[in-house]
């Protein structure tokens, strides 16, 4: 069998989903080849690079526009898929025009397209702020289009199976409910003890909460809590008020290797997710991956994966800032615990050696 895994539209966690399905695909003696934005190759391993094909340079909108709307990429995507013809092509991050081509294609080179619909349907939109939020209604209508041409679509929360079936009422494919699966790159190796950051991973958008994240920094300041604080972001943060802090660190680099970001979080008491809206979060299934627990918001599909008083802390998003503090009073006080059970949780769910578990559901006989 023959499958095609990629992400045309650059986002840096998808190289792990991608490489976690193809790693496990080639040790059931599957045939595997990556579909990856140019923008994704710094990542990726020489063996990796061997077997990838490379389209455009999606990273936001102008650039997705532009690669959707070039023709040398279709005709390159053409050329590889008809000559080619995979049994199965499975596309992660959406790519708003990209991945519609792919999905006509697989019509005519006899494939079965399956998209991971991660995003199904932004209920409220205002939340994003600027232009995001206009954009998603013009993200959502070619995501619908996209789904008309869908053999497979896969959800990974009960929350974005919610909202596909509010959005896409029409969608007459196959629905796989399947959690996020990840390379395995962790281990509790750092001693309890080497932990000293309340983690929030950037940038520091409007929908993630930000201005609770400050409140809490703020508040352990003033009060001289002796909290350290982190903030990671791979774009610039520009407001001034996260570097007048004593108690809060920012780091900011364009490119984050997953050794640096393993590093950072191996170092965390904790990550914390003040979210306003989430259909689920990479932040703290990763988180995970190295045993760190994490407070949160329970908004949307956090809920699910955030086991309060296990491997989190869950409150409300109108929590004050002193319920927020007991929080992480708590998580400190049981990191022990705390730390094995998230481990355990992302090996048993959400570590790449669970994907054949759905391989029969996914690809049928031929599994």
């Amino acid at each position: 069998m023959k499958i095609y895994v990629g992400s045309l539209q650059y986002s840096p966690i998808y190289k792990s989903h991608c490489c976690a399905l193809g790693k496990q695909c080639e040790k059931y003696g599957y045939s595997v080849r990556y579909l990856f934005s140019q923008e994704y190759e710094w990542m990726l391993s020489e063996e990796v690079k061997e077997k990838t094909i490379f389209i455009g340079e999606s990273t936001g909108i102008i650039s997705a526009l532009k690669d959707g709307l070039n023709f040398k990429h279709i005709q390159k995507l053409s050329k590889i898929l008809l000559e080619d013809r995979p049994d199965y092509i499975y596309m992660y991050n959406y790519h708003s025009f990209l991945n519609y081509y792919i999905a006509r294609l697989s019509k005519k080179c006899g494939s079965t397209f399956i998209q991971h619909v991660q995003e199904p349907y932004v209920e409220n939109k205002e939340v994003y702020k600027g232009i995001k939020q206009y954009w998603l209604y013009v993200f959502e209508y070619f995501q619908e289009k996209l789904l008309k041409k869908t053999d497979i679509a896969v959800i990974s929360s009960n929350r974005a199976l919610y909202l596909f079936e509010k959005r896409c009422q029409n969608f007459f494919g196959r629905k796989i409910m399947i959690p996020l699966m990840y390379e395995d790159m962790g281990n509790i190796t750092s001693n309890i003890e080497d932990r000293i950051y309340i983690t929030f991973i950037g940038p520091p958008v409007a929908a993630k909460g930000p201005e609770t994240f400050l409140k809490i920094v703020e508040y352990s300041e003033i009060h001289n809590l002796g909290f350290n604080f982190l903030m990671i972001s791979r774009s610039k943060v520009k407001d001034p008020r996260y570097y007048n802090k004593n108690n809060l660190k920012v780091f900011h680099k364009n490119k984050i290797s997953d050794v640096e970001m393993a590093e950072f979080i191996r170092h965390s008491l904790m990550t914390i997710t003040p979210y306003k809206v989430a259909t689920q979060s990479s932040v703290v299934l990763t988180s995970y991956m190295y045993g760190t627990p994490v407070i949160s918001t329970d908004v949307g599909g956090l809920c699910e994966v955030v086991h309060h008083l296990r491997t989190g802390y869950l409150l409300k998003e109108n929590s004050n800032v002193e319920e927020w503090i007991n929080g992480i009073d708590f998580i400190k006080d049981n990191l022990l615990e705390m730390s094995e059970n998230c481990r355990n949780y992302f090996v048993a769910e959400f570590s790449e050696i669970n994907w054949p578990k759905y391989f029969k559901e996914m690809f049928g006989d031929e599994s």
